[in-house]
């Protein structure tokens, strides 16, 4: 976000512009529209930060302008306002994605207070987006993102706790020894650590500092509710710098009390989940940091890694199988089979889910009786096979099954080691129908799809809209000068320039008709660099950016893992923040026998000198606020030092700034080759 916020108000009673104008323009820039469509052009040509909105107006209400802006523009929050306030209405403004709701005559104090809570939303949210591309990057790193913290307190200490645990000390002593650590690196006066117990699918806590420690030591949280729950499904570290503001958790309650609204969740996840740190409550009472959350990953990263070197396989007692609540009246198919996928029981719910009630099952394999295709059997045989080898659970996609009358169902299978000693060949199988949850997903899927085709098919429409009124042109001064060659030539040639960037631009909407899939862990280097540019195109159009993409052809021909595509979006991520307001990117390079050039220049501000010198220094930012972690360009050149390559940047203040990425061709250990 620009230093001054620019907010766009709308309203066709021109007192109420004229009152909002002088209420804000001392800290805001101001721009006003008299309707719906005027707003609309507007938006279309300026990159504003928050919309504020009447309601009730002619021709077009406002609720089409909230709707308008949710699907084009979804980091601007919009605020309404109304003289005809009701109760219904509001609920209608929030669930069509209004930040709030506010009843005429405008009260000056609830007005700034909304607009502060607004733009303080935007800046989080920008932020979260910022962060989940640093996360990136730094998962592909791993553990040698420890390196960007060399010759700090906190690396000291990081390195530190590395030992805790092959001292002997109990599963209660590590957690208090990391809970110790976070307190010292965050000021953290609350924390927990939370286990997750697989049988109960609970979490149970394991260690706590601070108020009401033994109370959340003592507690057991479902693992499918809550913060925590989310923290489970999304499997990424989670700072909420206000849950005030955060409307991903405005219906979400908090099991304890706590002196702020600021917290961190960080999920412990290796080669199986294993639990969550919670950390809130500094002792100054600030918001935790993108720093913070960084630091909170790495702890995170620590104690899994202890934890997976001191595991062990408990010893469990024998229990029986399939008694008679399971037989039944469990409603979950399940069947005991053998390492051949033979089964040895199975429940009558497995029965009546394949529709053969009262015939025997055992003996039959199990496969073999579920209508799948052969390619899912494969799947499934495969999977069943690494059960085997690790002894881990496995959780199956959903499988097409295709059963007579029956017609098309959608399985989801889950399947698990026999509990029984001894019977170490012998796996659980579950079995539910989960067709209506399938085709929700899938229907879901189809919608926002949808919403993003017609957000790209409107930046297409755009984008053809000027080329196409420049051959309109071209080819009519053609006409004009039919007795001058020179100029006929010059005229058509033009026209043919428009052609060729409306046949990219109506490529560029083909390629996007399925959505993007993250990066191969291999692939060739064009490919990478097109995929991180496609991903970024619908910032770049929000922000009128115009990005002009040269990359040399050879470069499909060089293969390379998958992290340098974090490289290639945090390079321009960091360009479309240094142009808010519009601007121009050139992507371009070249290849010749020693070397990989790639470069990225924008017309953004530029970098002073001093910056310049500060750019490749951990957590140092040019960014307002916490939105800039100040980890993007370490991370990238930790990454190319892999390549043996480099990360080098130019700039003067007012004349843009060149990233260059430079690779060398070959000598590398083989991370270049020919496809």
């Amino acid at each position: 976000m620009r230093p001054t916020p620019w907010i766009l108000v709308v309203d066709d009673d021109p007192g109420i512009l004229e009152l909002v104008q002088d209420l804000l323009r001392p800290n805001y820039l101001v721009d006003t529209a008299n309707n719906v469509k005027e707003a609309q052009a507007r938006l279309q040509n300026g990159a504003y930060d928050l919309v504020l909105t009447d309601m009730v107006m002619p021709e077009i209400a406002g609720m089409e302008l909230v709707k308008y802006v949710r699907l084009h523009y979804p980091d601007i929050p919009v605020i309404v306002f109304t003289g005809y306030a009701n109760f219904q209405d509001a609920v209608t403004a929030v669930k069509l994605g209004a930040f709030d709701y506010l009843p005429k005559p405008i009260q000056t104090e609830i007005l700034r207070h909304a607009i502060h809570r607004a733009l303080e939303f935007r800046r989080l949210s920008l932020m979260q987006r910022d962060l989940e591309f640093i996360y990136q990057g730094a998962e592909a790193l791993g553990f040698q993102a420890l390196d960007l913290l060399s010759e700090t307190p906190e690396a000291a200490m990081l390195g530190r706790l590395r030992e805790v645990g092959s001292r002997g000390e109990s599963l209660k002593e590590i957690g208090d020894a990391f809970l110790n650590a976070a307190y010292e690196i965050f000021r953290a006066t609350q924390s927990s650590i939370f286990m997750f117990d697989p049988n109960q699918n609970m979490f149970t806590g394991l260690a706590a500092r601070g108020p009401d420690a033994e109370a959340r030591l003592a507690a057991s949280v479902p693992v499918t509710g809550g913060i925590m729950g989310y923290v489970v499904t999304q499997r990424r570290p989670l700072l909420v710098a206000d849950i005030d503001l955060d409307q991903r958790f405005s219906l979400s309650g908090r099991r304890f009390s706590y002196q702020s609204g600021s917290f961190m969740i960080i999920p412990l996840a290796g080669s199986r989940f294993w639990g969550v740190i919670n950390l809130t409550d500094r002792e100054d009472r600030q918001p935790f940091s993108a720093r913070d959350l960084f630091l909170g990953w790495l702890l995170g990263m620590l104690f899994v890694e202890i934890m997976e070197r001191r595991e062990t396989r408990p010893t469990v007692e024998p229990q029986p199988f399939l008694g008679p609540l399971i037989k039944e009246h469990i409603p979950l198919g399940v069947a005991l089979v053998d390492q051949d996928l033979t089964i040895i029981q199975n429940n009558m719910a497995l029965e009546r889910l394949l529709g053969v009630k009262g015939k025997h099952l055992a003996g039959k394999k199990f496969t073999s009786i579920l209508g799948l295709a052969s390619s899912d059997q494969e799947a499934l045989e495969a999977s069943f096979q690494k059960l085997l080898d690790d002894r881990e659970p496995k959780d199956l996609p959903p499988l097409k099954s295709s059963q007579g009358n029956k017609g098309h169902r959608f399985l989801g299978i889950k399947m698990i080691p026999s509990l029984q000693q001894g019977n170490g060949s012998q796996t659980i199988v579950m079995v539910e129908d989960v067709s209506e949850i399938e085709q929700l997903r899938q229907r879901l899927h189809l919608y926002e799809h949808l919403a993003i085709m017609g957000k790209l098919s409107l930046c297409v429409a755009h984008e053809l809209n000027n080329p196409l009124d420049g051959i309109r042109r071209y080819l009519s001064l053609a006409q004009m000068k039919k007795n001058d060659p020179g100029e006929v030539d010059r005229y058509l040639g033009e026209a043919i320039k428009g052609l060729h960037k409306m046949s990219l631009t109506i490529r560029s909407l083909l390629s996007s008709a399925n959505p993007l899939k993250a990066p191969r862990a291999t692939d060739s280097l064009l490919n990478l660099l097109q995929d991180a540019v496609k991903i970024m195109m619908f910032q770049a159009s929000d922000q009128r950016v115009q990005v002009e993409f040269h990359p040399p052809g050879e470069l499909r021909n060089l293969t390379v893992e998958g992290d340098l595509y974090h490289v290639f979006i945090n390079i321009i991520k960091n360009a479309l923040q240094a142009m808010p307001q519009g601007g121009k990117l050139c992507i371009s390079g070249f290849i010749n026998d020693k070397k990989v050039e790639i470069d990225f220049e924008d017309s953004g501000p530029g970098l002073s000198s001093h910056e310049l010198s500060q750019i490749f220094q951990p957590f140092y930012s040019t960014k307002e606020g916490v939105q800039g972690l100040g980890l993007g360009l370490p991370i990238c050149r930790k990454i190319l030092e892999r390549y043996g390559g480099q990360l080098t940047v130019q700039s003067q203040p007012g004349q843009g700034t060149t990233v260059k990425i430079l690779l060398p061709k070959s000598g590398i250990g083989g991370s270049f080759g020919t496809p």
